[in-house]
């Protein structure tokens, strides 16, 4: 019964002329007792959120503003001119999986180097991949994505503005859960990888190359590749994974009208030491960030999202305020 009020005011929430609707200010992530289905996710009310801050193939990004220079503080919002970009995050879990689908904005589809039949041979796509990566940050205090960003050069190169940045943990945080897809990993629909985030920087939870570029054969044509006929296309990287530790991380991508949607899944418990547990009930803060056509230089969501795995029966009130802190 808790469960069904709650359903309906999500609804209610949905409907309500966007002049007089209150913004949703965390995920609920329902239960359910089978994956998601499409009409799930269209039925979910998603939280709204903006990432920026990086860059973008949409825009002239030469100029940099004045929080280029960071200080002394960790950050990696270093303000270019790049348009904000708009995303849309809804999850789900079962009493085995969490599932999590983001959707964002993109007029430009990069799927890395890969491959594309022109009906008479094979020729190679243009580098900048689309991704996007989710950090974990259950059990930081204080956490956020950009205090574990730090600027780790800055250069002048005439009227440019040059920042390298470096994403680690800070001291006292430990390793942090992270998940990373990109478009051209594995296959058309892109795939994941199951890393982390630690003082050293992004490692992943097993050592190893897991995705390798898809090279050239003796032929001319990639190693890896559907028959040539019209249309054809091949990924940029196939996928080499060890038989376990790097594959429980589960994603998909679909580009369709200038916009991504990948949806990640992964079951409740991971089976390495640093995988965050995701236990029904409790609330999860996480970093997001996007890749648009570029390597490194991401946009991000400034603030925590909030994943709220909604219990199957209503939170008693002595919990409520240690989950959510005080409101």
């Amino acid at each position: 019964m808790w469960i069904r009020t709650l359903l309906v005011a999500l609804f209610a929430v949905a409907f309500v002329p966007a002049a007089c609707r209150s913004p949703v200010d965390r995920v609920f992530a329902l239960p359910l007792d089978h994956p998601p289905t499409e009409a799930d996710w269209e039925s979910a009310v998603p939280l709204r959120a903006q990432a920026r801050g990086g860059r973008t193939t949409r825009a002239d990004e030469t100029s940099v503003d004045a929080d280029a220079v960071h200080k002394a503080t960790a950050s990696c919002h270093h303000g270019t001119q790049a348009p904000p970009v708009d995303l849309e995050v809804r999850a789900f879990y079962t009493t085995e999986r969490m599932y999590l689908r983001l959707t964002w904005s993109d007029p430009t589809l990069h799927r890395g180097p890969g491959w594309i039949w022109n009906g008479s041979s094979w020729r190679r796509g243009p580098i900048g991949q689309d991704g996007v990566a989710v950090l974990w940050g259950g059990g930081v205090e204080g956490f956020a994505c950009a205090k574990a960003c730090h600027l780790a050069d800055f250069r002048m190169a005439g009227p440019r503005a040059f920042a390298d940045y470096q994403m680690a943990t800070p001291e006292g945080w430990g390793r942090l859960d992270l998940w990373e897809w990109k478009a051209g990993w594995g296959s058309l629909d892109g795939a994941a990888d199951d890393l982390f985030l630690g003082p050293g920087g992004r490692e992943p939870d097993v050592p190893g190359e897991r995705f390798v570029e898809n090279l050239v054969r003796d032929a001319g044509g990639p190693m890896e590749a559907p028959a040539p006929e019209p249309g054809a296309q091949a990924p940029a990287f196939v996928d080499r994974a060890p038989p376990s530790g790097r594959t429980e991380v589960e994603a998909t991508g679909r580009w369709t009208a200038g916009r991504w949607s990948v949806t990640f899944s992964r079951a409740l418990r991971g089976t390495d030491p640093g995988d965050v547990v995701l236990e029904p009930g409790d609330v999860y803060p996480v970093g997001i960030a996007l890749l648009d056509g570029v390597n490194e230089d991401h946009n991000a969501v400034a603030e925590p999202v909030r994943i709220w795995l909604v219990p199957r029966q209503g939170p008693d009130s002595e919990t409520r305020e240690a989950r959510f802190g005080s409101e």
